[in-house]
């Protein structure tokens, strides 16, 4: 039995005898000292945070002896940081990160398949957080990638939703001309100049698009070093069509950080962004009178390969602490935080396309054209594929920065450079 159960049983018991003393229903939170519970998180959106917020107040109003400290760090930080503060034996209770596989060979992630919450998910997604024999976190959402766009923008200038790249093209030559970038770009927060390409190399290299053979094992391939970028046809086309869009960046992009980009969209100083559909969330929470919408990702002059990307989301880990009295804290924070009416608010702040069985997502009017497509099969998912796990994006972003701000187009250089990186990494 774990200690953890034998804590609950203990307390249910000091509860009992509580109720038939007639000292209330804070009988249970009474045998308990006072106890802090760290959150590191990277919910930098708006309505995320709100949503974080909402999980702070009705933990501590239902568990008053548990205090949620919240701690927010940008994406590209949070995993350096929450390694430093395991490594000086302050470790967060609960923490996000990307390092999931590290985390767990490590031993720091509890196991959270036994928690009877688990039910109110559904069952398809469940695997995308199992890492190893762990389940080691449970997807909140399912995550779209193509372009999200200011749909008032298109429909002031006539224009028509693109589904080949020269369509793109035109509707980009079009928006300059009338004095509005096509992207907004965000990368002086390197981690959006990745998923600038996610929607292109993620079809192109593993979904069977564009005349390719799906690869299911691009990433762990890679990582072995089983395959090459150099011999990577796919990925070298994918960087030629980055490439090509690069005329079309908003000003500066290196030194532009992702609020930023995010507000251009929201005031109609841009018209889209390539990225990951909590995109909606940011835009709408700046100005949630735009009107935005979303498109897939042309990679060729076929529409027919034009589809969005589905992917599950991401969920907080729990550390698995020796402390028990810490570790039953930290579960009833995740049993408040995938509760049914936490899954509905998490839907409705967030903006986002709920993974819970029983949240009602007719409120969300803004994802009705892209779960068009993915009601017409114009969409493929990766919840099947398993990511990098060590610093490969990392790398990748890295050259990605270098070789597109060269003049001239070297898919050569920038692939050789990839190979020589990852050799020496891995």
């Amino acid at each position: 039995m774990r200690q953890r159960n034998k804590l609950a049983f203990v307390l249910a018991a000091c509860t009992a005898m509580a109720s038939m003393a007639g000292i209330g229903v804070y009988a249970e939170e009474e045998s308990h000292d006072p106890i802090t519970v760290t959150w590191l998180n990277s919910y930098n959106e708006d309505g995320i945070s709100a949503w974080s917020e909402w999980v702070k107040e009705t933990v501590e109003e239902k568990y008053p002896y548990i205090t949620l400290d919240m701690q927010t760090y940008s994406s590209d930080s949070i995993d350096q940081i929450v390694k430093t503060k395991i490594a000086s034996d302050d470790a967060p209770g609960i923490f996000g990160g990307f390092n999931v596989q590290e985390y767990v060979d490590a031993g720091y992630v509890y196991d959270l398949s036994g928690e009877e919450w688990i039910s109110n998910i559904q069952d398809e997604v469940l695997s995308a957080g199992v890492s190893g024999d762990t389940q080691a976190y449970v997807p909140m959402d399912t995550n779209y990638y193509g372009l999200f766009y200011n749909k008032d923008i298109f429909e002031e200038l006539e224009l028509e939703v693109p589904t080949t790249l020269t369509e793109l093209y035109a509707v980009c030559d079009t928006l300059q001309e009338n004095g509005i970038a096509p992207f907004a770009c965000g990368f002086g927060d390197i981690w959006t100049l990745q998923e600038q390409m996610s929607p292109i190399y993620m079809t192109l290299c593993m979904g069977g698009y564009g005349g390719f053979e799906a690869d299911k094992t691009w990433y762990e391939d890679k990582e072995s070093l089983t395959d090459t970028f150099a011999d990577d046809e796919a990925y070298a086309r994918s960087f030629e069509i980055l490439y090509s869009l690069r005329d079309y960046f908003s000003d500066d992009p290196m030194a532009t950080d992702w609020a930023t980009a995010l507000n251009m969209v929201a005031t109609g100083q841009a018209a889209m962004i390539a990225n990951g559909s909590w995109t909606m969330d940011g835009v709408l929470s700046i100005n949630p009178d735009v009107n935005m919408s979303a498109f897939p990702m042309p990679v060729s002059d076929d529409p027919a390969d034009s589809v969005v990307i589905a992917q599950p989301g991401s969920g907080p880990l729990c550390y698995n602490s020796e402390d028990p009295e810490m570790l039953d804290a930290c579960l009833k924070v995740f049993e408040v935080m995938y509760s049914v009416e936490s899954g509905q608010k998490y839907a409705e702040m967030g903006n986002k396309i709920s993974t819970f069985k029983e949240v009602d997502m007719s409120f969300n009017t803004s994802c009705n054209d892209l779960m068009e497509y993915v009601n017409n099969g114009q969409c493929w998912s990766n919840g099947d594929i398993v990511q990098f796990q060590g610093g490969g994006y990392g790398i990748i972003q890295a050259r990605l920065q270098e070789y597109l701000m060269k003049d001239e187009l070297d898919v050569e250089g920038f692939l050789s450079a990839l190979d020589a990186d990852f050799k020496a990494a891995y």
